[in-house]
């Protein structure tokens, strides 16, 4: 049996440690029949060149830097003959500070990976999708970017500029088969999480004891909502924001 992403060609950005949400995605992508040009920037994609074998390429990239972006898609293009998906999940979190005490270079610096190098992706993928006669792109934004969190200004304000950024290319290129979609995890444990977890046990358990299913999710379950978001069994979705979360926001 075949899986529902056989033959096409994935880009995903932000695939560092094995337990990060762009490598559970990387590796469904690769089981569902993907071919897959994977961004890096840690130096940690060995741990899912190791898992996945053939059927991808890896690039150290900064997602905010025009000419290595650009270098990355032509690279997926001589390669692979053109791109069907983009999943953009690269993310840093920065520094926490309260408003007034949001460092400027730090916000830079979020908002540079986050945004930017979600603009920059963007692109340079959208037409080559033009040219394929579609494509999918989904983008990971963060529940932050929906609720108050404090000391978060920083990152909460990137991630709802990949919202806005998202709900504008869903109009302007839905007409022509691309549909662009944004998902917004939760608490997942993550490596972002085992940080936050080892400098501050309790914001984890203040942040679980709000979520109504009771616990953290799973990179696998961010990746699994990506799969369907980037494949044909959401055919007539363009423009969601998908809150993966486990009842967060509404509680």
């Amino acid at each position: 049996m075949t899986g529902c992403l056989e033959g096409k060609v994935a880009v995903i950005t932000g695939v560092g440690a094995a337990t990060s949400m762009g490598a559970a995605a990387a590796q469904l992508f690769h089981a569902e029949g993907a071919s897959l040009v994977l961004s890096f920037h840690s130096g940690k994609e060995s741990e899912v060149a190791r898992s996945l074998a053939d059927r991808f390429i890896a690039c150290k990239i900064d997602v905010g830097k025009v000419d290595q972006v650009a270098d990355m898609i032509g690279r997926a293009v001589d390669t692979y003959g053109g791109i069907d998906i983009l999943c953009n999940v690269a993310g840093i979190p920065g520094r926490k500070s309260v408003i007034v005490d949001i460092d400027e270079d730090d916000f830079d610096l979020v908002t540079n990976t986050n945004l930017r190098g979600v603009l920059l992706t963007m692109k340079a993928v959208i037409p080559h999708m033009l040219a394929r006669g579609g494509g999918s792109i989904v983008n990971v934004a963060s529940t932050a970017a929906v609720i108050g969190v404090p000391t978060l200004g920083s990152y909460s304000a990137s991630k709802a500029g990949v919202i806005a950024l998202s709900r504008v290319a869903a109009v302007e290129y839905g007409a022509r088969n691309i549909r662009t979609n944004v998902i917004c995890p939760g608490v997942i444990k993550t490596p972002m999480y085992d940080a936050a977890a080892a400098a501050n046990a309790n914001l984890i358990d203040y942040l679980s004891k709000r979520i109504p299913m009771g616990r953290a999710g799973l990179p696998s379950e961010v990746a699994e909502t990506m799969l369907f978001l980037a494949s044909e069994r959401s055919s007539y979705i363009n423009g969601v924001v998908l809150p993966v979360e486990g009842g967060q926001t509404i509680a």
